[in-house]
C-alpha cells in the first residue's frame, strides 16, 4: 500500500466528485439544522433525522435516473469493515426493520463515504473489485446529487454563491 493516489481504474475524478460533493453535502445538512452533538461537543451531520424528513420523497422517481441510481446503490451493497475475532473482515449493510427506504440508503452513502475516507478500500492492498467498486461511487455520486435536489434548504445552502 502507498500514498499513490486511487488506482486509475476507479476513476480519480469519480473519487474527487464524490468526496468534495458528500463535504459540502454534510456542510449543508449542519446549516440546515439537521445537526446533532458529537463527542466533545463536536458539531455533526444528523443523517437520520435528514432521512426521516425525506420519507416517501423517494418515491415515485423525483428526479430522472435517481429511481435507477437508488436500486443500483442497494443492488450492488457496499459492505461495512468490521472487527470479528480482532480480524479486519467486511459485513454486508443490511436494512433495519425501524428504517425506512430513503434513511437506508442513506446508510449505503455514508458506507461508502467511510470506505474511502477511511481507508477500508485498501487494507490488504490493491482493491480486487475496481469495476464494482466504480459502479458503487458512479451511483453513490448520482443518489446524493439527487438529494440535494429533493430538499429546498439543502439546496439553497448548496446553490449559495461563495
Amino acid at each position: 500500500m502507498a500514498f499513490d493516489l486511487p488506482p486509475d481504474l476507479l476513476n480519480r475524478d469519480d473519487v474527487l466528485e464524490f468526496f468534495w460533493s458528500f463535504s459540502v453535502f454534510e456542510c449543508a445538512l449542519k446549516r440546515e439544522g439537521f445537526l446533532q452533538k458529537g463527542g466533545q461537543d463536536r458539531a455533526e451531520p444528523d443523517w437520520e433525522k435528514f432521512g426521516k424528513s425525506l420519507k416517501g420523497r423517494f418515491d415515485p422517481e423525483p428526479i430522472p435516473g435517481f429511481g435507477e441510481a437508488v436500486e443500483r446503490l442497494k443492488n450492488l451493497s457496499p459492505q461495512r469493515q468490521v472487527v470479528e475475532d480482532g480480524q479486519l473482515c467486511w459485513r454486508p449493510v443490511t436494512q433495519r426493520s425501524d428504517e425506512s427506504d430513503e434513511q437506508y440508503v442513506l446508510d449505503l452513502l455514508k458506507t461508502v463515504r467511510n470506505n474511502l475516507f477511511h481507508g477500508g478500500k485498501y487494507p490488504d492492498g490493491p482493491i480486487a473489485e475496481v469495476s464494482r467498486d466504480r459502479e458503487i461511487l458512479v451511483a453513490a455520486i448520482s443518489v446524493l446529487r439527487a438529494c440535494y435536489e429533493l430538499h429546498p434548504g439543502i439546496k439553497r445552502w448548496v446553490d449559495e454563491p461563495s
